[in-house]
């Protein structure tokens, strides 16, 4: 075969691959968007609960002090 018909072959493989991938940096940028929120939302709530149990603590130590 000669080199113009690699080169063909060549142009054609990644045309086609290029085709076939159209969307995908989209598709992945969504993907890990919505990752991050499940995980905010994961977290974020165990956090939430670790400072209002945290902040009730506190309240009932001052309230303890302020009755002595």
């Amino acid at each position: 075969m000669s080199l113009i018909k690699y080169a063909l072959m060549g142009v054609l493989a990644l045309g086609s691959g290029a085709a076939l991938a159209e969307g995908g940096a989209e598709r992945s940028q969504q993907f890990w968007e919505k990752f991050r929120l499940s995980q905010e939302q994961i977290h974020s709530n165990k956090d939430q609960a670790v400072v209002s149990a945290d902040a009730q603590k506190r309240t009932d130590v001052q309230q303890k002090v302020a009755k002595e």
